[in-house]
């Protein structure tokens, strides 16, 4: 069973060196393993939804783009709630438990797409269900940070997130490899006939969910074994509600949206967007590349921002991203065009790594924004400094979870503006001049807010 800290004191180096740190690692490792398992069942749609029809299951653009847009979006619902519910369970007792319940998705989506008569609203649920891996990342990085120095504070949460987010990646390389071989033999059902053209084969499309299922038990139980929960620690609605009335709360939650937005928005579309645009590419090989990229960029995107400004940095994250958008609409098919195919692949690539570096810069803003406004307020109002820095770290801390929040919707906003403008307009071409107006919004915010020689706070 977890058990409970009540003394811990990271920033005292006698303790930390011998005991702290090891502690602290421990449960770092727990984080890690659970929040990328939650990451590979949260965006376990993306490549499930390519497969559908190819097995026989009878699906509208629309009703595809929902259900690779359904896990984000009930994912960032949940993120309201799992970023203050760790601190009233105990952090380690919630890491098992929010791992536990990836088994409900998990497993149901091994049954439901063994049946092809299965109706929209029982996928849409499945679906639904997955949304549970989103809500991980608030409540596993808020309990980690707890364990560190402000020191080290940077390099946990930059590991945890980072190999969190790689489990998108791992699972759009992984997923297509488990559904082609018989992993559990007869345990887990018959193949599928699997056709797409000429190409007939067999297929065990419910590997897909059944393939985590022992990764999460054994997640579950190093965390209840291994990890550790933090007395003292409550967080509660007031400490969000009380910095939603900030402006640069809703300024720095716009940088984040994009960026994180787009990563995850963009490898939830990305498997269903590139068979749609071009059908008659085999897109399978290429599928984990772009969310891999923007997972590798997240910590350089932080360490750049160290060396230089977190502003600088976005700004040019959102360039990189605006120009690229550019280049896409360039690439893609049209009525007297088939597309260009290497250039639709290379061009995305770009904008995954340019969102996953701005995904590490912006999200380095916030708290450095809020301790820069507390101190101006201690040295005006004659304030103790050290407790106007505390508040300057909890409210940074509160609108990074607002931000997390905003950000998760971004990955239910960009597959259905996709679905929206197929079905409107049949193409996507609207879409990416939607995303575009956006990222130009952003750059001109962080420009004018955080980038600009007399800007009001400079970062």
């Amino acid at each position: 069973m977890a058990a409970t800290l009540t003394r811990w004191y990271p920033e005292n180096l006698d303790f930390w060196l011998t005991r702290g740190r090891f502690v602290a690692r421990r449960n770092l490792v727990c984080s890690i393993f659970a929040l990328h398992l939650n990451f590979n069942v949260w965006m376990m749609w993306s490549i499930v939804v390519i497969n559908l029809p190819a097995v026989g299951f009878q699906l509208s653009d629309d009703q595809r783009f929902w259900l690779v847009a359904a896990p984000p979006l009930f994912g960032a619902m949940l993120r309201i709630v799992y970023s203050m519910v760790w601190s009233w369970v105990g952090g380690a007792t919630w890491l098992a438990l929010s791992t536990l319940i990836l088994l409900l998705p998990a497993i149901g989506v091994g049954f439901v797409v063994q049946d092809i008569s299965t109706p929209f609203w029982v996928l849409f649920a499945m679906a639904a269900l997955c949304g549970f891996g989103g809500g991980a990342s608030a409540s596993h990085l808020s309990h980690t940070g707890f364990f560190f120095p402000a020191a080290r504070k940077g390099y946990a949460l930059g590991m945890n997130a980072g190999i969190g987010n790689l489990g998108v990646s791992v699972a759009q390389l992984l997923i297509p490899l488990a559904i082609s071989v018989p992993l559990f033999g007869h345990l887990a059902g018959a193949p599928q006939i699997w056709g797409h053209g000429e190409e007939v084969r067999q297929v065990w499309l419910q590997n897909a969910g059944f393939m985590w299922v022992p990764l999460i038990l054994l997640g579950a139980w190093a965390a209840w074994r291994y990890g550790n929960n933090m007395a003292g620690v409550r967080l509660t609605p007031r400490d969000q509600l009380n910095v939603i009335r900030i402006p640069h709360t809703w300024y720095v939650c716009l940088l984040y949206m994009g960026t994180y937005g787009t990563f995850l928005g963009f490898a939830a579309a990305f498997p269903l967007l590139t068979s749609r645009m071009f059908p008659l590419e085999d897109v399978t090989g290429y599928l984990f590349v772009g969310p891999m990229l923007a997972a590798l960029a997240r910590p350089f995107g932080g360490w750049l921002s160290d060396r230089i400004a977190g502003s600088v940095v976005t700004c040019g994250a959102y360039a990189v991203m605006a120009l690229s958008l550019v280049a896409l609409l360039l690439t893609l098919p049209s009525s007297s065009d088939a597309g260009h195919f290497t250039a639709f692949v290379c061009v995305s690539l770009v904008l995954f790594t340019a969102a996953g570096l701005g995904n590490g810069s912006s999200y380095q803003m916030a708290p450095k924004v809020f301790l820069i406004e507390a101190g101006r307020r201690a040295a005006r109002e004659g304030l103790d400094v050290n407790t106007a820095y505390a508040d300057g770290s909890r409210a940074g801390t509160a609108a990074m979870n607002v931000s997390s929040v905003m950000a998760a919707f971004g990955g239910f906003f960009i597959p259905k503006t996709f679905g929206w403008s197929l079905a409107l307009t049949h193409g996507v071409a609207l879409a990416v001049l939607i995303f575009l107006a956006f990222y130009l919004v952003a750059l001109g915010v962080c420009i004018w807010q955080y980038a600009r020689p007399h800007a009001v706070v400079r970062v």
